[in-house]
């Protein structure tokens, strides 16, 4: 009796435990888990990055550029302290500034006349000393601003000949100081490029 316990204890002892049975199986998660999330994360930033405005095609002052079916320029950039008469009119934030930028757009490859598509408009600022920012039209934002506002604040689907739109951004006063003030313009039909119009 007390050999056949000897010898059960010795069969047991010298089993492999359950680690060292199943080492390449843990070995082939350990590669292959890290590599399959890598791959799906890529996949999906892949997909993330074509489906926005992310790819910027630069565009200097006073320049007219053709992106998608149109033709867009910068025709001029005026500044509202929040201080000023007019800025008092539009009820701006203390600390701010009201920044209008005039676009024009000329809808140049219609098909069969139909209307220019949409747009978004976004206000950047980047090679400062500071972190690069942006700001969204304050006809897309929160702030609603007071006193007679201009009749287009972006692009206009109705539109089949050249027009102008004014985009509005409230800002803190200081946006632009030591960097460069851009205009982003982005159609959805043409992501992930985007326009970056440089302001005076």
């Amino acid at each position: 009796m007390k050999r056949a316990v000897e010898r059960t204890v010795g069969r047991t002892a010298r089993r492999p435990g359950w680690l060292r049975r199943n080492r390449l199986a843990l070995a082939a998660v350990a590669v292959l888990l890290p590599a399959t999330l890598a791959i799906t994360s890529a996949n999906e930033w892949s997909t993330s990055l074509a489906a926005s405005p992310s790819r910027p095609v630069d565009v200097a002052a006073g320049d007219t550029v053709q992106y998608g079916p149109s033709r867009w320029h910068v025709e001029k950039t005026a500044r509202v302290s929040a201080t000023s008469a007019v800025g008092q009119e539009r009820d701006l934030p203390a600390g701010t500034d009201l920044l209008v930028v005039t676009v024009r757009v000329d809808p140049r490859e219609l098909v069969e006349g139909a209307a220019s598509g949409g747009c978004i408009a976004r206000l950047e600022e980047h090679g400062g000393p500071g972190p690069a920012r942006s700001w969204g039209s304050a006809s897309a934002n929160p702030i609603t601003l007071a006193g007679p506002g201009p009749e287009f604040t972006s692009c206009s689907s109705e539109q089949v000949s050249p027009y102008s739109f004014d985009a509005e951004f409230v800002v803190p006063a200081d946006a632009g100081d030591g960097a460069t003030l851009s205009v982003g313009i982005a159609v959805v039909d043409e992501f992930p490029a985007y326009l970056r119009m440089d302001l005076d």
